[in-house]
Formats: structure tokens, sequence, C-alpha cells
């Protein structure tokens, strides 16, 4: 997936891992609500996206969540979640047993927080 392509500035990327494997991978997009953003948001984030992708929720279980932010210059920057997606993702952990989430970090000594485990 040619990720320059899709969006102009910068670039949300998610993907599930089980097992060192990946089973789903997705981005940030502009959503509609039949694309699943609801009424308040635009824009799809790439936490809700993968999981979207996925298709079954159950997959989720010991999944590893790992989502990168890069910029233009394929620098990498900090992918912390807003609130809605932190709130959806402890959801996904407590209900559906997603096992952790990693987000890039533009810290210089830390390329990858554990923001949740």
């Amino acid at each position: 997936m040619d990720y320059k392509k899709v969006h102009c500035t910068e670039y949300h990327v998610a993907r599930l891992t089980r097992r060192r494997k990946v089973i789903a991978t997705a981005r940030n997009t502009i959503g509609t609500r039949s694309r699943g953003s609801g009424w308040d948001d635009q824009s799809l984030h790439a936490e809700r996206a993968v999981v979207k992708a996925l298709g079954d929720i159950s997959q989720l279980r010991g999944c590893t969540l790992e989502v990168i932010r890069l910029n233009k210059k394929n620098q990498v920057r900090n992918s912390q979640p807003c609130h809605s997606c932190e709130t959806f993702l402890h959801k996904c952990m407590r209900d559906y047993g997603l096992r952790k989430v990693l987000y890039s970090s533009d810290n210089e000594d830390e390329n990858v927080r554990t923001i949740m485990a």
C-alpha cells in the first residue's frame, strides 16, 4: 500500500499482529457515516480502521496493535491516541482481549511507547 498518495501531511498506519503475523493493516482516512466515523468526526482514525478491516472483532483476542505516524519526510512522529480512540482501545482490551497497544514516539530516546498493556 502506498501511503504517500492517500493523505496530505501526516500518515497514521496501524497493524494488528498475532504471534508475529500481521493479520490486518489500515491507515487514517477521511470517513463518512457509512464507513464508521459517526456524526461527530469526518476522519476515521487508523486505530478504528484496522479493527474495522479485521472484520470479526472476536479475532482481537491475543493481538498487539501497533500504530506509527510519519510526516512527509518519513520521519517518525508521536502517534499517541486521541481520547475517543483511547476509550475505544480500552474497551477492545477489556471486552475483546486485545493484548497490547504500541505507538510511535518522536522522542529520540524511545521509538515506541507502550500506552496500554
